[in-house]
């Protein structure tokens, strides 16, 4: 299976200013010309390999988005249990940072400030 990484090739000086004048001829980019041109070279074995391989990769791709769905926590102010860690942490004395809070929590500090400004208003949390 080839490889993720694309690598740089090397060509001769004048198959590159041949490259480069088709180029400008026919108004496409280097990279796009010289794909095209490869493509067009390779065998029908090679071709399907190909095309076997980038379905694959399609494939892949998708079960891997499904995969981020599922393993995806919930929202900061759905999560009861965070909800509950930092009641918690916030009657401490002395009391963490709200930095220090998110940390803890594992959610972004933005997120956290906020609900806690929220819940700082609706009086869960006293000052």
């Amino acid at each position: 299976m080839p490889s993720g990484r694309y690598t740089r090739i090397e060509i001769t000086p004048e198959a590159y200013m041949g490259l480069e004048a088709e180029a400008i001829l026919q108004g496409k980019t280097l990279k796009r010309l010289a794909s095209e041109l490869i493509m067009k070279g390779i065998s029908q074995k090679a071709l399907k390999f190909v095309q076997e391989d980038v379905k694959m990769l399609h494939a892949q791709q998708l079960r891997d988005d499904k995969d981020i769905d599922r393993d995806k926590r919930p929202r900061l102010s759905e999560n009861y249990g965070a909800i509950q860690q930092i009641k918690v942490l916030w009657a401490q004395n002395p009391r963490p940072s709200q930095r220090e809070i998110a940390k803890v929590i594992d959610y972004p500090a933005s997120s956290t400030k906020y609900l806690i400004k929220n819940m700082l208003e609706r009086g869960e949390l006293k000052m």
